[in-house]
């Protein structure tokens, strides 16, 4: 119950908090049949609700032991279909032997042809590249199989997800879903040799997870890498925004990602000089309007309402961990359960009011694409008060760091 409803409102909320959402390879998840979607883990909650709300399937998820640290806490996470898995810090071994009923549960889901989502790498640390996964996920694919011997396969599907700021709010989350690996190749083996067949099916996963996951190098063997990514994505038009199925700009990462820069040396100077100038690559290429966009001071009056929970959850998000990892999933969720809130604040307002109300927050998405097209004219302004010479040194450096 409590999963159906949160899902709406945290699709809702995704949609305008990440200026674009790509999402490909929908048709590998098989629709009526049990399904683990494996993911990496650049963040700590983020893919989950991504998943959750971008895909058809009913997800049930597994989570750290130590967030069941009360029964209200237990109930909840138990009624957004999220399990425990308990490590040796969350109680020691005594706790270990708690996953035992968690993997009872998982078998019992496959059985029914349900679907799981799990973080395949098991800790959360946000990188550009793929670290070696944990063996949970084929332990459970391959014990449901074992066990129920009517369940025909269980299907793994890798799902690489890739932030372009993970700590920033409206940047660009890309996300692939890889062909499906099927549990039941392996199942001999497991039964032959248990941990011989559950490495062999890890991995296999990691091989097909690491083709949909961008991976720079060591950034002491190639520091130009998160520049190179920007360079490349702000070259794309039109840039997309909103939820899209294109794929495009994935393609564009990994190919920048997979090739070594012509010229190191220049491309940092291209950076030093942005940094000395103030200004960042979007700029040499922003597209914005020449005069001041009126429509700006519309959504800034409809983002009114909006405003509190943005500043509740940067509040919040500032008194817990400050890492990529936390910083941006916690602001999310503060800003997802507010909007949730605002449900019931609907019943006590004057009409006047509920209408200004639903009208702010159906047009959110809309409202902050008249922000970023403020932001857009901003940054233009700053480029106009570079002199032209400095401009043009910009963009030939700029064309050679291509």
């Amino acid at each position: 119950m409590l999963y159906h409803l949160v899902r709406p409102v945290a699709r809702y909320v995704l949609s305008y908090y990440y200026r674009n959402i790509d999402i490909t390879g929908l048709a590998n998840i098989p629709p009526n049949a049990a399904v683990i979607l494996a993911a990496n883990h650049p963040t700590a909650f983020i893919e989950p609700c991504l998943l959750a709300c971008f895909q058809r399937r009913t997800l049930h998820f597994l989570a750290r032991g130590d967030l069941y640290k009360s029964r209200l806490a237990t109930l909840t996470l138990r009624a957004l279909n999220i399990l425990p898995v308990y490590r040796i810090q969350d109680g020691g071994y005594g706790k270990l032997t708690r996953n035992y009923d968690t993997f009872d549960q998982c078998y019992r889901a496959l059985s029914k042809c349900q679907a799981i989502m799990i973080l395949a790498e098991g800790r959360c640390i946000h990188e550009k590249r793929l670290r070696p996964l944990r063996k949970g996920t084929a332990r459970i694919a391959l014990g449901a199989l074992d066990r129920h011997t009517t369940l025909g396969d269980v299907y793994i599907v890798p799902v690489g997800v890739n932030f372009t700021a993970a700590e920033r709010c409206r940047s660009t989350v890309m996300i692939r879903c890889g062909e499906p690996l099927r549990t039941s190749d392996y199942l001999s083996e497991y039964r032959r040799n248990e941990a011989e067949g559950i490495r062999n099916l890890t991995e296999a996963l990691r091989a097909a997870l690491s083709q949909h996951v961008v991976q720079l190098p060591e950034e002491i063997v190639d520091p130009t890498g998160e520049l190179r990514l920007t360079i490349a994505r702000n070259n794309l038009k039109p840039i997309p925004v909103g939820v899209t199925h294109s794929g495009k700009q994935l393609e564009v990462e990994e190919r920048v990602a997979n090739t070594p820069p012509a010229d190191p040396a220049l491309i940092l100077r291209y950076a030093a000089q942005l940094q000395r100038l103030g200004l960042r690559d979007e700029d040499l290429t922003v597209e914005a309007p020449d005069r001041f966009p009126y429509r700006t001071l519309v959504a800034l009056v409809l983002l009114a309402p909006l405003l509190p929970l943005w500043l509740l959850g940067e509040a919040i998000a500032l008194r817990g961990p400050k890492t990529i990892e936390f910083y941006s999933p916690v602001r999310f969720a503060a800003v997802a359960v507010g909007t949730l809130l605002y449900v019931p604040l609907l019943f006590v307002v004057s009409w006047p009011w509920k209408i200004y109300l639903v009208v702010a927050l159906m047009t959110a998405k809309w409202s902050l694409h008249q922000v970023d097209t403020l932001v857009s004219w901003y940054r233009k302004r700053r480029l106009e008060k570079v002199s032209p010479e400095q401009r043009d040194v910009l963009r030939q450096m700029r064309e050679a760091a291509l």
